[in-house]
């Protein structure tokens, strides 16, 4: 009997293993809070002025998402459907990356892209209610990783399925109605297609995902309802904005996006560039590239190592000039207001300059640490995709009111790479080795989903 058990279990092992991941994040969405916020405000607004009605107010004044936001509304009044449906949406989103970083779903993969998957800050998704931020993040960076499919097989010379391809059409419709993720999108796939026709590996069947990426991006610059909205939004979060150059708004993108990424402690970041600088450090024998390449991991420890000191028993008012470690002046220097960059004054230079060369050193280390260099060109995109999901924030009044889920794109691009260094990591490493680090990260991502849940 038990020999049957055990044998049933083997052939299921796939199943049961994602089954039990699935039933994981449906306890996750069940115990989430409900009906907060933009939630509540996009069911007031359905029962007050039906589908059509909110929708064309929406457009004229207040935002191009029109198409995600029907679905938001049908949502508001079906709450705990939503619930199924985003346990879904996470499921497939870890099958698509295990997909594409992996190209094998097994039980192990499967496992790690779980764990990494968890380090990201999923509470983020109740920053304004879980349906609204769900559908606005994290349901069309799904999407679009579904529309970045057909991509995918040509890059890896295969025929286009054509069921996942006429299911990609309408599911990007969706996804590329969220500027953000439409942008990054339209970039990648349009350097993508440069680069299959140049290889004469393009299909002309990708054409029509280009074209509604376009369209919904002209559509999104000329909805007057985006304009209308910037207006309120200015007065409202930042009466500042209205007097900031345009080097004063990509500075503020830069110090936005680079503060939280190699300043501040994130799990996922930190894993990122602790990757970098071990497979570097084993792979290449350069002393300087290898110093390059370990550059944001050491900056980023000695800032936390930094946070952790206090003044000692001398307390007196130089005493903290000892402390070289000591990042409380960071937030001075990296504020709301970006930092404050002028060209006619250098020392304002510092801090934007240092974000500059951090992310270059990152860049460098990606590169090195990849054998195929495609690959390694690839996944530096991926990395200035993430970088510049955040940084056009800068041209956005509600660069600091909209919070922590502006990050998503970034946290999920991270996420890859760190997949993809780890498959480029296993490659020097002994099977015993390669087993305890997926050991080790399947129970820290587990536990991180739990602390998650508590920490709701």
């Amino acid at each position: 009997m038990n020999k049957s058990k055990l044998s049933f279990f083997k052939r299921h092992e796939k199943i049961i293993v994602i089954s039990i991941v699935g039933f994981a994040f449906l306890l996750f969405n069940l115990y989430m809070p409900t009906n907060r916020s933009d939630d509540i405000n996009y069911l007031t607004r359905v029962n007050s002025m039906g589908y059509i009605g909110a929708s064309i107010d929406h457009y004229k004044n207040w935002s191009s998402r029109i198409i995600i936001e029907v679905f938001l509304m049908f949502f508001s009044k079906h709450f705990l459907l939503w619930k199924f449906a985003n346990t879904f949406m996470m499921l497939i989103t870890l099958l698509l990356l295990c997909k594409y970083t992996f190209k094998k779903i097994s039980i192990k993969n499967f496992l790690m892209v779980f764990s990494i998957y968890c380090m990201i800050p999923l509470t983020v998704m109740g920053e304004s209610g879980w349906r609204a931020t769900t559908l606005n993040y994290q349901w069309p960076v799904t999407f679009s990783l579904i529309a970045f499919y057909p991509f995918y097989q040509l890059l890896n010379k295969q025929k286009i399925d054509i069921k996942i391809y006429y299911l990609c059409i309408p599911l990007l419709i969706f996804g590329a109605n969220q500027e953000q993720v439409n942008i990054c999108y339209f970039v990648l796939t349009t350097l993508l297609s440069f680069y299959l026709v140049l290889n004469n590996c393009y299909n002309i069947k990708v054409l029509p995902l280009s074209l509604i990426s376009f369209i919904e991006l002209v559509f999104s610059l000329t909805t007057p309802g985006n304009s209308v909205r910037s207006v309120q939004e200015v007065s409202r979060w930042f009466p500042q904005y209205e007097n900031f150059s345009l080097v004063n708004k990509i500075d503020l993108g830069i110090s936005s996006f680079g503060k939280p990424f190699f300043l501040d402690i994130n799990i996922v970041f930190l894993l990122l560039f602790f990757l970098v600088s071990i497979i570097v450090y084993f792979k290449i024998q350069n002393y300087y590239l290898r110093l390059v390449s370990s550059l944001p991991l050491f900056f980023n420890l000695i800032i936390y190592f930094g946070n952790t000191m206090k003044q000692g028993f001398l307390n007196v008012s130089g005493n903290f000039r000892a402390m070289i470690w000591s990042s409380n002046n960071i937030d001075n220097v990296f504020t709301k207001m970006g930092t404050k960059l002028s060209f006619l004054y250098p020392g304002t230079w510092i801090a934007t300059l240092l974000i500059i060369g951090l992310l270059i050193c990152l860049l460098v280390g990606i590169y090195l640490a990849f054998d195929n260099k495609k690959k390694a060109i690839f996944t530096c995109l991926l990395l200035l995709m993430g970088a510049f999901s955040r940084i056009i924030m800068g041209f956005s009044p509600t660069i600091w009111a909209s919070g922590m889920r502006t990050y998503y794109i970034l946290f999920v691009v991270s996420t890859i790479i760190i997949l993809l260094l780890f498959e480029e990591w296993i490659k020097i490493l002994a099977p015993k080795k390669i087993e305890f680090i997926q050991f080790s990260m399947t129970l820290l991502g587990i536990c991180t989903f739990i602390l998650t849940i508590l920490n709701k």
